[in-house]
């Protein structure tokens, strides 16, 4: 059933009612705290501190549909590493995801969705391309655009690249499975600690 804006509202409103003591009274997030900017897809309903075990604070979530980077994300990201200090950007995918579904159909049968959500299909086709992957399931075409997106990262960001190369900050692109929630790593950018032979590839 689907809930109205109003009921929505309450819903939230409630919640805070219940939770408002456990929240706290910091309204930022400390420097030298945050283990981790972690760059996941809106659809995905895993909270990142259940994915990692980490309590509320130690990561700072950015989320689009289908891991699209605009300003926003670079600014934030930014933000992250340079005023910050973290250490780690997680480029996170996730099993059946809605976008990468939606990019598989439209590889498949060039049925292109309408709205701004062709674009973010579209950066997903070029992953495809640019990966040189068979696009013949959800998770391989996942896997593609979280090492695409990655690589992005460092070459639309001069900020977040020179961290990368400083060796001060590093890029994992990962996803997670439906069910075992199991991490499994595609590739990294700079230093991670790693090993070599699970990555698609290392820069």
């Amino acid at each position: 059933m689907m809930m109205d804006p109003t009921t929505a509202w309450q819903r939230l409103r409630d919640g805070n009612a219940t939770n408002a003591d456990t929240v706290g009274v910091t309204g930022e997030l400390a420097f030298g705290t945050v283990a981790a900017a972690v760059f996941r897809c809106a659809d995905s309903a895993a909270p990142t501190t259940a994915v990692f075990g980490q309590a509320g604070g130690a990561l700072l979530d950015v989320s689009t549909f289908g891991h699209v980077i605009d300003t926003g994300v670079l600014a934030t990201l930014e933000f992250a590493v340079q005023t910050l200090h973290v250490p780690l950007i997680v480029v996170l995918g996730h099993r059946d995801c809605a976008a990468m579904r939606t990019a598989q159909r439209a590889w498949e049968r060039a049925d292109l969705p309408d709205g701004t959500t062709r674009c973010a299909v579209e950066r997903v086709l070029w992953s495809i391309a640019r990966r040189h992957v068979p696009a013949d399931s959800v998770d391989a075409v996942a896997a593609a655009h979280a090492i695409e997106t990655g690589l992005g990262i460092v070459e639309r960001s001069p900020v977040i690249a020179r961290q990368v190369d400083a060796r001060t900050c590093a890029i994992v692109c990962a996803s997670i499975g439906i069910g075992d929630g199991r991490l499994r790593t595609h590739a990294t950018i700079g230093a991670a600690g790693e090993r070599q032979d699970l990555l698609a590839e290392c820069v």
